[in-house]
C-alpha cells in the first residue's frame, strides 16, 4: 500500500537526521510503488518483470545516494517520481525501447 505523502516526508527527514530504522521504512514504502509503478509501465511494452525489479533496485540506490539534494521545504514524492521517470527512460534509452510505446496518458508519474 502507497504511504500517503506526509508519512513518507517524516520518514524521510528522520532518514535525513540519521535515523537508520526511518530510512529503511521509508525505502521498504517506496519500493512497494516503484514496483507497482514499473511493473505496469514495463507491462504495457511486454517487458518482463525483472527490468522491473532492476529498475526498482536502480532508482531506490539512486534516491539513497541522492538523499542529500532533497530539500526540506518541498514535498517528497515528486522528487521521487521524477527519480523513478529518469530512470525509466534511461532503461528504455538503454533497451532501445522509445516511450512512444507507450501511450500519451501513461507516460508520467
Amino acid at each position: 500500500m502507497w504511504a500517503p505523502e506526509a508519512e513518507l516526508k517524516i520518514l524521510m527527514l528522520a532518514g535525513l537526521d540519521g535515523d537508520a530504522a526511518a530510512h529503511r521504512s521509508l525505502l521498504t514504502s517506496l519500493s512497494n510503488y516503484l514496483r507497482a509503478y514499473y511493473r505496469r509501465q514495463l507491462g504495457r511494452m511486454g517487458r518482463s518483470a525483472t527490468d522491473a525489479e532492476d529498475l526498482v533496485q536502480e532508482a531506490l540506490l539512486a534516491i539513497h545516494t541522492r538523499r542529500h539534494t532533497y530539500d526540506r521545504v518541498e514535498p517528497l514524492t515528486p522528487w521521487v517520481h521524477a527519480i523513478a521517470r529518469y530512470k525509466l527512460i534511461d532503461h528504455l534509452r538503454r533497451t532501445r525501447t522509445s516511450l512512444r510505446d507507450v501511450p500519451i496518458d501513461e507516460a508520467s508519474i
